[in-house]
């Protein structure tokens, strides 16, 4: 019985009950033991890692800091705002210095065309009759002299500078406070206010004072309108606001150091043409 059990090669030997597979001692084992824990937990923290590098929430915060990170350096729209305002200035300073140029070519129309404009202002100024009809007939004769187109441009704006400088109006408005002066004003003032008068005319006269020299003086009787002049005597002028005229214009010899005398009076028309005949012979100021 034993003999052929174990001549018998495809009989399987008996296996003791005490006696175990090696692949389920090694199952065991594995589980149980330390070192296969820690290689178990080794494996779940590198997939953790892996995870948070492949785009889980933790590596979701940092693509969002870098980026932000990256927006904050970026110029964004400065620039093309700068380059904007450099063109547009750059175009500004163009049309500036084109308008000037034509400007420039054109001075001679210009003041024959502001002279026309001024005619009216001086039919409707206070002037003396005689005095109005030379200062307009010199005015109209200079706009025919600037209507020829061979009149030298440089000589068109001299003349309009000294021009404008003369309170050729205001002449009229002077005369009408003398006016007032000698009907109202004691001997003794009456004496004092003409010669202070005839100083701020004589500042005028000798091109120590402008135009709105003669505007301040004349402030305290003058009230605005709607005429081309733009500004009226006072009707009827009183005597405390033609005292401070006097006070102004004795302020404004005083100022030009006029001599403290009473000097003759000047036709505004005969004052017109010595400027003219200046600013043709040495020019503007």
């Amino acid at each position: 019985m034993v003999s052929r059990a174990v001549s018998d090669p495809n009989t399987p030997m008996p296996k003791e009950p005490n006696e175990t597979p090696e692949s389920a001692d090694a199952t065991p084992a594995d589980a149980t033991s330390p070192a296969g824990s820690g290689s178990v937990d080794g494996s779940a923290h590198v997939d953790r890692e892996d995870s948070v590098v492949a785009g889980e929430p933790g590596g979701a915060g940092v693509d969002a800091q870098s980026a932000n990170t990256a927006g904050d350096e970026s110029p964004g729209c400065m620039p093309a705002v700068v380059a904007g305002t450099l063109l547009m200035l750059m175009v500004a300073f163009i049309l500036c210095g084109v308008t000037t140029w034509i400007l420039f070519q054109k001075r001679t129309e210009i003041a024959a065309r502001s002279l026309q404009g001024f005619i009216p202002n001086i039919e409707q100024s206070l002037l003396e009759p005689d005095d109005k009809a030379r200062v307009i007939e010199q005015l109209e004769q200079l706009v025919k002299e600037m209507q020829n187109p061979n009149y030298e441009p440089s000589e068109a704006a001299a003349v309009m500078q000294r021009i404008v400088r003369l309170p050729i109006p205001h002449w009229g408005e002077l005369d009408a406070v003398d006016s007032f002066v000698q009907a109202n004003f004691d001997e003794e003032d009456r004496g004092e206010a003409l010669k202070q008068l005839s100083r701020a005319r004589r500042a005028i006269e000798t091109n120590q004072a402008t135009v709105f020299d003669i505007v301040d003086v004349l402030e305290p009787v003058a009230v605005v309108d709607n005429t081309p002049i733009g500004r009226a005597l006072k009707q009827p002028l009183k005597q405390s606001d033609v005292v401070e005229v006097v006070q102004r214009a004795k302020l404004l010899g005083d100022r030009a150091e006029i001599p403290d005398k009473a000097f003759a009076r000047t036709d505004m028309a005969t004052i017109l043409e010595k400027e003219i005949r200046k600013a043709k012979t040495i020019g503007g100021y």
